[in-house]
C-alpha cells in the first residue's frame, strides 16, 4: 500500500506545471556557471585524499548560500530552525525534499553529524551531489533520489528528520507524516519549516491563492493545509508537539527585500538564482507568494515536534 500511493504521488508530481531541474543538465549547468571542470573532480578528490598532498574544498558551504536555500527567508530561516536541533556527530538526520542541498550542507558542517538528503527531482539530486563534493562535504552527506511517501530507508532509522517548504507539494499528507513516523526512532525529532493555508479561512472561496506560486500554477497541484490540520495529523500518528512558531510577518517582510533573480556576492554568477532551480518564471511565483502573505491567505510556521 505504501509503495503504491508513493508511485500514485510521484505520478502526480511528473504531471504538476512545474518541472523542476529543467531539461536533465542542471547539476552541468551549475557547474559551468561555478567555472567548475566535472571531468576533473576526480583528480581533485584523490588529492583530497591523499595525506601527503592535502587540498583544500573549492568551496565553503556558505558560498552557495545565495542561492542554494530554495524556501523563504533563505540560509537565515535555515539557520533559525536549526537552533532547536540536538544533533552530533553520531546523529543521523534525513532532510525530506532536500532540493540542491543547501540545508544538508549547513547541517552537516555545523553538527558535524551524519545528513541524508531524498528528493523527488533527479536534477536537483545530481546537483546537490555536485555540490556537496565541491565544498567537501561529500563524506557527510548522502543523497537520495527518491519519493518521500515511500523512503528507501528501514524503520526507526533516523534521529532526526527535516523538511522545509516541501509538504505543500504533497496531496496525501497522512502518507507523508506516517513515513517520517516510520523511519524516526522512537523518541526522535520532527523539525519543518513549511507553508500552510491560514487557519482562520473558512471556505473554499477563502483559501483560494494567488497563482501561481513556486510549488503550483493550478488549483490542482495546490496542496495547501491549514497548521490546524497539520497538527490534528501528527497528532493522531502520535507526535507530541513541541514548538509552533508562526514566522508569517518575518517572512512577509523579508519579501519586502528579496530579489528572485540576483545575488549580492559578486564572486559568482548572476545566473546562479532560484529561476535556474524553479523556472524562468519563478519572479512571477515570488511576487504571488509574497501577495498570499499579505493578504493572509498562507501562513508559515516553524514546528518541533517529537515521536512517542
Amino acid at each position: 500500500m505504501r509503495r503504491e500511493q508513493g508511485a500514485k504521488e510521484e505520478r502526480a508530481m511528473e504531471k504538476s506545471s512545474i518541472k523542476y531541474g529543467g531539461d536533465g543538465n542542471l547539476a552541468k549547468r551549475v557547474a559551468s556557471l561555478l567555472e567548475v571542470d566535472i571531468a576533473n573532480l576526480n583528480n581533485h578528490a584523490n588529492d583530497q585524499n591523499d595525506k601527503n598532498s592535502p587540498q583544500k574544498p573549492l568551496f565553503s558551504a556558505k558560498d552557495f548560500s545565495v542561492f542554494d536555500h530554495l524556501h523563504s527567508r533563505g540560509r537565515a530561516s535555515t539557520q533559525e530552525l536549526s537552533e532547536y536541533l540536538s544533533a552530533h556527530p553520531g546523529s543521523k538526520l534525513l532532510d525530506i525534499g532536500c532540493g540542491i542541498g543547501g540545508p544538508a550542507r549547513f547541517i552537516a558542517e555545523r553538527f558535524v553529524c551524519k545528513v541524508y538528503g531524498i528528493d523527488l527531482t533527479k536534477d536537483f539530486c545530481e546537483t546537490a551531489i555536485l555540490l556537496n563534493r565541491l565544498c567537501g562535504l561529500d563524506k557527510r552527506i548522502d543523497i537520495t533520489h527518491g519519493n518521500a511517501c515511500d523512503m528507501p530507508y528501514d524503520d526507526g532509522h533516523f534521529d532526526i528528520v527535516w523538511t522545509q517548504h516541501t509538504s505543500m507539494n504533497i496531496a496525501d499528507k497522512k502518507t507523508f507524516y506516517s513515513e517520517i513516523k516510520r523511519v524516526l526512532k522512537p523518541g526522535g525529532t520532527f523539525l519543518f519549516h513549511d507553508i500552510f493555508s491560514n487557519d482562520t479561512l473558512k471556505t473554499s472561496e477563502e483559501r483560494q491563492i494567488q497563482l501561481p506560486v513556486p510549488w503550483a500554477s493550478q488549483p490542482e497541484h495546490n496542496h495547501l493545509i491549514t497548521g490546524e490540520a497539520t497538527r490534528d495529523i501528527l497528532k493522531d500518528l502520535g507526535f507530541h508537539r513541541e514548538i509552533w512558531t508562526d514566522v508569517t510577518a518575518e517572512t512577509h517582510l523579508w519579501f519586502h527585500n528579496y530579489s528572485a533573480t540576483d545575488n549580492d556576492d559578486h564572486k559568482l554568477s548572476k545566473e546562479l538564482n532560484p529561476a535556474l532551480f524553479i523556472g524562468k518564471d519563478f519572479p512571477e511565483r515570488a511576487k504571488n507568494l509574497k501577495k498570499n502573505l499579505a493578504l493572509n491567505k498562507t501562513s508559515v510556521i516553524q514546528g518541533v515536534f517529537r515521536k512517542c
